[in-house]
């Protein structure tokens, strides 16, 4: 019997982008799809959201002069093209190929969407190009037409041989997880092993780029220890040196970073960038490859297993035949604290094994964000699970009094990665933690492209420590108990000292202000719009809370004396606690007035140490954790 002859790969979906007239700020786009034999009709989708960022955008919006024709480009009449909603069209192709041409307005500058003007492109896939309902793991192709000679081409796709400035995908996923970078930007790259990273930077900035890539170099190595290497053999990194910074977003083989060019005046500049890159690059593992099913697909993590190019350029969508994502509406999960708190606290981790930042900048950390946390209202009315599940409508859509209900998802998750950090440590007496947690992952489950579950992230810790630990998840993932992070970093040899502003007992005689301390005394427990005497929001049992005021209300006066957004605050400093103080405001323009009876704050500073009279136990986890010494 003559030996079974393999199906002939499936003919890819083929897209040209054109830019003629970037000062227009469109993309002319064609969307070639083959016959698709047994398919009369076929149903074009535009994304409504990019995978990372959890918000439903409708990218649609930004479409105009839609034409559907045949592959001769004849237009199909309007019979033939029915639109069925806000982001899907039904085509009656016959099962025959047809095009589908359309421009983008790209004109936002952030790494979740496209750009497009004189001096660059820039496009995230989810924003750009539509696909074929039911064909998501066919393979893709992409030529960019470049407006300028000049310009040059950065993506994380692998070329096709012989033809120009065409890019070859597995399916739709990796299409849209390799955002690309069109312009004269500078280009750098260094290796890691037998990997290579490269580094796309456009705009205007005054840092150093060899310093820039020094840092890469040591936050990718760093990470790639915590893994056992990387899985993929080609990483770039897509910086934009723009007038705000506005983060990044990881894709699997690549990300865009949006950074402050001009900020690298002093060593903070770069240790924002370095966190931000750990930050990003950590995802290349968790999210992109260990992932929950609602947020992946099957794909391998394992470099071995990714399949090369075929002489032809198409790549085979075998990897990748099983897709977790929905496009087109929100795709949810409990799962988000795990994905971005877990990563943007071990950014903080790798940057200090990487030697970017030192142990005192650490406890510097510590020291001014975990107050902030501590002190809002609303971090203990929300699980972690809800609010990972909430994101989609309350994360990104917050009401008025979001702060009071909830925090975000990316804050208690760091803080509840930082305490699980510890347990594990104190388990295994500063052996074991969190990035080993993370490597147990990425052995058992998204090296072969497994998508976990709760069980498992449960599963790991348990792994990791050598017994259950069921109650911390009970209490601080799906629960709302208080995290006794003070307490873990006691027993991992930290000596924390919190103080209110008012408190000069540690300064110096010489360096003491009694009026200014004591004017720190009072709180209202209002917070005002930044440039108004609007109010934001109104602590929960606070002062202003008892007296009535609510939401933007308008105030004008204290006492008869009056206030801007940058005197409020100092006429309730007049103040002491327990007065009696007379707040005039506006509410949908009729005047009134409340008497509040201010306290004292709660806030706090806080100090953070090295306990040197610490014992052997907490000094080995503490060196387990942070890579110290004593």
């Amino acid at each position: 019997m003559p030996p079974a002859r393999s199906a002939p790969a499936p003919g890819p979906l083929v897209y040209r982008v054109a830019m003629p007239n970037p000062a227009s700020h469109e993309y002319e786009v064609e969307m070639l799809v083959p016959a698709l034999p047994g398919r009369e009709e076929a149903t074009i989708a535009f994304p409504a959201w990019a995978p990372g960022s959890y918000m439903v955008r409708d990218f649609v919006r930004h479409l105009t002069g839609l034409k559907v024709s045949d592959a001769a480009g004849r237009a199909l009449p309007p019979a033939r093209v029915v639109r069925l909603d806000k982001q899907r069209w039904r085509i009656a192709s016959g099962g025959r190929p047809f095009r589908v041409r359309y421009r983008i307005f790209a004109f936002e500058a952030t790494v979740r969407t496209s750009f497009l003007d004189e001096s660059h492109a820039y496009w995230n896939g989810t924003s750009l190009f539509f696909f074929v309902e039911g064909e998501l793991g066919r393979p893709c192709q992409v030529t960019v037409a470049l407006p300028d000679p000049r310009w040059r081409v950065a993506t994380a796709l692998p070329p096709v041989s012989r033809q120009r400035h065409t890019f070859a995908a597995t399916d739709f996923d990796e299409l849209c997880d390799a955002p690309f970078e069109i312009g004269t930007h500078a280009l750098h790259a260094f290796n890691v092993g037998r990997t290579r990273f490269e580094l796309a930077l456009y705009g205007r900035t005054n840092a150093d780029p060899a310093r820039l890539l020094d840092i890469l170099r040591r936050v990718v190595t760093a990470t790639g220890k915590i893994f056992g290497g990387f899985p993929f053999r080609r990483y770039l990194f897509i910086v934009h040196a723009l007038p705000v910074g506005s983060g990044g977003l990881e894709h699997r083989a690549s990300v865009t970073m949006d950074v402050a060019g001009l900020s690298f005046e002093d060593e903070t500049g770069y240790i924002r960038f370095a966190d931000l890159a750990a930050h990003e690059f950590f995802h290349a593992w968790n999210v992109k490859r260990i992932h929950d099913a609602a947020l992946g697909t099957s794909r391998r993590g394992d470099p071995e297993k990714v399949p090369a190019p075929s002489p032809d350029g198409l790549r085979s969508a075998k990897p990748s035949s099983v897709h977790g994502l929905d496009y087109t509406q929100e795709n949810y999960t409990r799962l988000l604290w795990l994905f971005e708190g877990c990563t943007d606290y071990l950014a903080h981790v790798i940057i200090l094994r990487a030697g970017v930042t030192c142990e005192r900048q650490f406890y510097k950390m510590i020291a001014e964000d975990w107050p902030r946390y501590a002190t809002r209202p609303g971090r203990n009315e929300t699980s972690l699970e809800e609010l990972s599940f909430e994101a989609w409508v309350k994360q990104y859509k917050p009401s008025e009094n979001f702060t009071n209900r909830a925090v975000s998802y990316y804050e208690k998750g760091l803080w509840t990665a930082m305490a699980l950090d510890l347990e594990l440590r104190l388990a295994t007496d500063g052996t074991r933690g969190l990035p080993e947690m993370f490597r147990w992952l990425w052995n058992e489950f998204g090296r072969a492209g497994r998508p976990i579950a709760d069980a498992d992230v449960r599963a790991a810790a348990a792994a990791i420590a050598g017994r259950s630990l069921g109650r911390f998840f009970d209490r601080y993932v799906r629960g709302t108990s208080e995290l006794p992070l003070p307490a873990l970093l006691g027993r991992a040899g930290l000596d924390l000292q919190a103080r209110a502003d008012w408190d000069e007992s540690v300064r110096p005689p010489a360096e003491r202000d009694p009026v200014k301390s004591g004017r720190a005394r009072a709180w209202s427990g209002l917070t005002l719009q930044a440039e108004r005497t609007i109010v934001r929001n109104v602590v929960p049992r606070s002062p202003a809370w008892r007296a009535g005021l609510t939401f933007n209300d308008e105030i004008v006066a204290v006492e008869d004396a009056r206030v801007t957004a940058a005197t409020f605050a100092k006429r309730i400093a007049d103040h002491r606690p327990g007065a009696r103080v007379r707040v005039a405001y506006f509410r949908r323009d009729e005047l009134r007035e409340a008497r509040l009876t201010l306290a004292e704050s709660p806030e706090r500073r806080l100090t953070v140490a090295v306990d040197p009279h610490a014992g052997a136990r907490a000094k080995a986890v503490r060196a387990g954790w942070l890579g110290v010494r004593g």
